[in-house]
């Protein structure tokens, strides 16, 4: 993911690349196939990177844990500077290269959403046996509750729900 930037000079350079990257959630790696269409130009001594991120995450369901796919359509829009200044909020880069790599993970997962879920009706493992509640029941009794915790039911009313 790197843009070689040496002969950049006030024109725009279209750019576009092809990738899987390795983007890590819930503490282990996951493969996303990135595609990223946009361009640079340069302003001053910065290059201003603007673009799409069309990123496609193979991850596992958070309530079933059946493989299902994460789709994003992240707008991009960066400005990149060679002089390393702390207090700047432009993005690092070297005297000849921009790398979009760090940028792309980040804005990646800033839109990753909080639970995957494979559809809104997934009704998630049974958490005594742990059969798939999508493929059927599993005649386990489910309605045990603990009775240290029965006096909370009266909180909730009607709807148990929360």
């Amino acid at each position: 993911m790197l843009i070689d930037v040496k002969n950049i000079t006030l024109d725009t350079v279209p750019f576009s690349f092809s990738e899987k990257i390795s983007v890590p959630r819930d503490g282990k790696l996951v493969a996303a196939d990135v595609d990223f269409k946009g361009e640079v130009f340069k302003r001053d001594n910065n290059f201003i990177v603007k673009g799409d991120i069309k990123a496609v995450l193979t991850v596992n369901c958070d309530l079933c844990l059946k493989d299902m796919e994460i789709k994003m359509d992240i707008p991009f829009d960066e400005v990149y500077s060679r002089q390393n200044d702390p207090e700047s909020e432009n993005r690092p880069m070297t005297e000849e290269t921009i790398d979009l790599r760090q940028a792309v993970i980040a804005d990646i997962l800033l839109n990753m959403p909080m639970q995957a879920v494979c559809s809104e009706d997934c009704k998630g493992l049974c958490p005594k046996c742990g059969h798939n509640l999508n493929d059927g029941e599993c005649g386990c009794d489910r309605g045990y509750i603990n009775p240290d915790f029965e006096g909370l039911l009266s909180l909730f009313g009607e709807n148990r729900e929360v």
